[in-house]
């Protein structure tokens, strides 16, 4: 019992200094809010790597239906968990919305034939809203 109690201590030593130092604001949300939250974190990474691949093969009708599908209108409202809106602060907004947006420029800018390079550069600059937004939030359940 005493062997158990101090590996608890030992590891709530050790992960302790890392949490002390995160800085990161707490987006507090619900189990169903995490999920979802996650959910479209996995989409995001899921379009970037096929788009970088198709990008790879001159494939710019994947990189446009896969920017479309992360778009401003990928994800409906209705699966967006009710209530969940209202704890974004102006910044997370704005992190998403630039998100969306910039894939939204990327099907645009791929439909109309841009070459790769221009269209990777635009995805790198997209990225830097999920970038972004990690550096300054973590998730925390209630």
């Amino acid at each position: 019992m005493k062997s158990i109690a101090r590996w608890i201590v030992a590891g709530v030593l050790f992960v302790s200094p890392c949490v002390a130092q995160d800085a990161r604001e707490p987006a507090v949300r619900t189990e169903a809010e995490r999920d979802f939250i996650l959910s479209q974190m996995r989409l995001f990474l899921q379009s970037t790597q096929a788009i970088t691949v198709a990008l790879g093969k001159n494939d710019l009708k994947t990189v446009e239906d896969e920017a479309t599908a992360r778009g401003r209108t990928g994800t409906p409202a209705s699966a967006i968990p009710p209530g969940m809106k209202a704890k974004e602060t102006p910044a997370w907004t704005g992190m998403m919305a630039g998100a969306r947006a910039g894939f939204d420029d990327i099907a645009k800018a791929a439909h109309k034939g841009a070459p790769p390079s221009e269209l990777i550069g635009m995805l790198g600059e997209t990225m830097r809203n999920c970038v972004a937004c990690h550096q300054s939030y973590r998730l925390a359940t209630k």
